[in-house]
């Protein structure tokens, strides 16, 4: 059964019961402050039509409370129940609000969506934009569901994903004449239509995050919309295809995946794999945010991946409201850290799958609950600071690098104002050392009647999108890596990667000095080790060199650029490269790197401190046991710091020249007091 409820003939809330009908009534008015039965609309029943032609049946509920969300008139007076369907014996009916002059022009509301067509501004200006890089911004528009097609509800959202822009129309009430369509276009970087699948969004919008996790890097995908637009579905699917691309053996290298998941109500967070237990985000002695409690799985396969996040998904918290009977209320995150095998010290990368609670406009939580409201203001508050936080990162890598420019410093991302954006500070910290690739993902009720709430979330992603401006960039600097061209970097890499030369080629196929900044340790170490004899070692001292002078780079900024230069200078092109073998060139205080055949007896590397034999006082016995070329070293080990080292005098030993494999370059540190490995 159908009938209508009436707002003082604005708006109207359509009930559908399937076959049942409740107290002989089909059409409900309240313009009157009355209830009375109207006699000019027909039900289907049981493939039969029955008209309703009673009039006389009315109700007084000038007293009444209407509870929506219950599905309950109440009498405010005695609390008396009018009207309860909220009864199991009877079927659910789902509820969907639409204007009575929408209803009345409905017919001529399709026709105008239909001749929309765009402005010639945003035709032309298509593709032709430039923008941040590493944060992309999308929308899905999900089709109308069986049940929303039953009920008559009809599309108010089109798209336009050659373009990049999503389309809302909504119907305007004109003085004199007939209705017009209003129409607002938004222009985001991807946009799927409901024809577009889970997997178009997934090639298109969150394929890149994953191999950038892989290779060391922070990746983090966020889902949000109105409640009932599909968030959880489409966040669902994503994690499906993302657990078979980790999982199937295709992405280069060893990595080890843990999994942990956790829900974020209001200032709590809930561990949704241990039962939802309590954690504790906090930060640690270097700045990053620690989950304390939090309990990590270590799957084997994608399907076990999978389970895990589906098994941790039926813990996370729902409630009916009046726009869908199981509403997420709350954030879900899905953390995903990648442990790097084949480069030990190389941080873990991290991929976050990040459902957010969905949003709800007012008319949607007049009948709330006090906790129910409470629960709504803490959803806003969380995500409006998440589009600062986005957009504030977005800014900051936009403008870093640029001449003269002091914008950037003065970029603030208020990631401690939520304890959503605290427990992803990874992502948002602009004085961290690691990049972040980051993908939003709006989701988009189709229904004309929704047009208000979709432009809402359209409008937030929209704001989330920061293009590039049209500023000059900054004049090369041989000192400031981020001003380095393509040509600029290999020829850097040519001339300071020290001995054996490592490949620009494979380092840098299309590179410039930004983004090679921007790469991630473990990826930067696995290029380098591509090229022929060079050693995890090197790469990781030749890592630390370019990020050095990154660093060193930064407080140079401010000062006035240095004038273009048309050759590639550098402080090591000063001293030319040695052309004798090391060995012919042994003398005290020269560190070289055993045999791997010695490095279970003794340490990787050595000090030498003099020949044997050289403090013989018998000229004779001096000269021939000078003569085996063997040399006293002290030991150099491993410190708990990663990439640095002890030198350990009083642990002596003699080694061969045959046992020396090459000569490495090492500083002191006075601060640490280790010695570093150099290039």
């Amino acid at each position: 059964m159908r009938f209508t409820l009436d707002f003082d003939n604005s708006f109207a809330v359509r009930y559908h019961e399937g076959s049942s009908l409740f107290a002989g009534a089909n059409t409900v008015c309240l313009a009157n402050r009355r209830i009375c039965v109207l006699d000019h609309l027909a039900i289907k029943l049981n493939s039969s039509r029955l008209n309703m032609v009673d009039p006389s049946r009315t109700m007084d509920v000038s007293s009444c409370r209407f509870n929506l969300s219950a599905r309950q008139v109440v009498d405010k007076q005695n609390s008396a129940l009018l009207l309860d369907l909220s009864n199991p014996d009877q079927k659910k009916f789902s509820i969907c609000i639409m204007e009575a002059f929408f209803q009345e022009n409905r017919d001529s509301y399709i026709k105008q969506v239909a001749a929309f067509q765009p402005s010639q501004d945003q035709a032309k200006g298509a593709g032709c934009e430039s923008r941040e890089e590493d944060t992309s911004i999308g929308a899905r528009v999900r089709p109308l569901l069986p049940n929303e097609i039953e009920d008559g509800e009809v599309v108010g959202i089109s798209v336009r994903p050659e373009a990049g822009y999503a389309d809302v129309h909504e119907l305007r009430r004109k003085i004199n004449g007939q209705p017009t369509l209003n129409s607002s276009s938004f222009r985001l970087d991807k946009v799927y239509g409901p024809n577009q699948t889970s997997e178009d969004v997934y090639h298109g919008l969150v394929a890149p995050l994953v191999p950038w996790a892989w290779g060391g890097g922070i990746s983090t995908l966020f889902a949000y919309g109105q409640t009932g637009s599909g968030k959880t579905y489409s966040v669902s699917e994503l994690e499906r295809l993302t657990a078979a691309e980790l999982m199937n053996g295709n992405l280069e290298g060893n990595r080890d995946v843990y999994i942990c998941a956790f829900e974020l109500v209001g200032k709590e967070a809930l561990d949704l794999l241990n039962d939802r237990r309590k954690i504790v985000v906090m930060e640690d002695a270097f700045g990053e945010s620690q989950l304390v409690g939090a309990v990590e799985e270590k799957p084997s396969t994608a399907e076990e991946l999978l389970s895990h996040i589906e098994r941790s998904m039926s813990f996370r918290k729902t409630a009916s409201t009046l726009k869908n009977d199981s509403s997420s209320r709350s954030h879900a995150v899905c953390r995903i850290r990648i442990a790097n095998k084949d480069v030990i010290d190389a941080p873990d990368g991290l991929l976050f799958l990040v459902d957010l609670a969905g949003s709800e406009v007012d008319r949607d939580i007049k009948e709330h609950s006090r906790d129910r409201m409470m629960e709504t203001r803490d959803i806003n508050v969380s995500l409006s600071t998440l589009k600062d936080c986005i957009r504030g990162r977005a800014m900051w890598n936009m403008t870093d690098g640029v001449a003269a420019n002091k914008r950037a410093m003065n970029v603030h991302v208020p990631f401690r104002s939520s304890v959503l954006t605290k427990v992803l500070k990874h992502v948002f910290d602009v004085k961290g050392d690691r990049y972040c690739k980051t993908a939003v993902l709006a989701c988009i009720k189709p229904n004309a009647a929704d047009a208000g709430p979709s432009k809402n979330t359209l409008r937030y992603a929209e704001l989330l999108r920061v293009p590039v401006p049209k500023i000059k960039p900054a004049s090369y600097n041989v000192n400031i890596p981020s001003t380095w061209s393509h040509h600029a970097l290999t020829k850097w890499i040519e001339r300071n990667s020290g001995s054996p030369i490592i490949s620009s080629s494979l380092l840098v196929p299309t590179e410039n000095g930004t983004q090679l900044c921007k790469l991630p340790k473990g990826e930067f170490v696995s290029r380098c080790l591509k090229t022929p004899n060079v050693s995890p070692e090197h790469a990781r001292a030749f890592y630390d060199k370019l990020w050095r002078l990154h660093i060193d780079s930064r407080t140079a900024r401010s000062a006035a650029p240095s004038e273009v230069s048309s050759t590639i200078a550098s402080e090591d092109e000063a001293s030319p490269k040695p052309t004798v073998p090391f060995q012919e060139r042994l003398q005290p205080g020269m560190i070289v790197r055993i045999k791997r055949r010695l490095s279970t007896e003794f340490a990787q590397y050595a000090m030498i401190l003099s020949p044997e034999g050289a403090f013989e006082k018998d000229s004779v016995n001096r000269e021939e046991v000078m003569g085996k070329k063997r040399y006293v070293c002290a030991q150099i080990f491993g410190a708990v710091m990663a990439d640095a080292y002890n030198l350990a005098m009083e642990a002596k030993k003699v080694i061969a020249v045959e046992d020396m494999e090459a000569e490495v370059s090492m500083e002191w540190d006075a601060p640490t007091r280790y010695w570093f490995m150099t290039i």
